[in-house]
């Protein structure tokens, strides 16, 4: 099936690398990922499409 992505370890190759720390953000702030019997199961355009809607956030000054 094209854009499935299937582990952890290739979500986060496809999210540039990213580290266990921001996945676990990531997941807790919504981004669609399966997570069953430890088995990570993501598809490319979900992933696209929630980040897409997640940088649409305005930043929080104290933050920058």
């Amino acid at each position: 099936m094209t854009g499935l992505l299937i582990g952890k370890k290739k979500i986060s190759g496809y999210l540039d690398d990213a580290s266990d720390y921001m996945l676990t953000k990531w997941i807790k702030d919504g981004m669609p990922v399966l997570i069953n019997e430890g088995k990570w199961t993501a598809h490319k355009q979900n992933l696209e499409d929630f980040f897409r809607a997640y940088t649409r956030k305005r930043a929080d000054p104290d933050q920058v």
